[in-house]
């Protein structure tokens, strides 16, 4: 079985892991997070790509919040 992504904690190159995510829509759950906060479930992820995800890649997304404790990545 294929690792979940963390929506709400994965750096661009992670979110592009998820099937029908690219540079561009990774680049947009990237600049709302940090302009709005945690993406909250499918269909607020689904605005901000302009799309829906294919039906198989909901089984890699995980839309649990950031740890408040995180890490910041380097560079952040």
């Amino acid at each position: 079985m294929a690792t979940k992504v963390r929506v709400n904690l994965a750096n661009q190159q992670e979110l592009q892991e998820i099937p029908g995510v690219g540079p561009e829509q990774a680049a947009a759950i990237v600049k709302s997070r940090s302009e709005h906060g945690p993406i909250g479930g499918r269909e607020e992820l689904a605005r901000l790509m302009g799309r829906a995800l294919p039906q198989e890649a909901w089984a890699r997304v995980d839309f649990s919040p950031a740890d408040s404790t995180a890490p910041e990545a380097p560079g952040a």
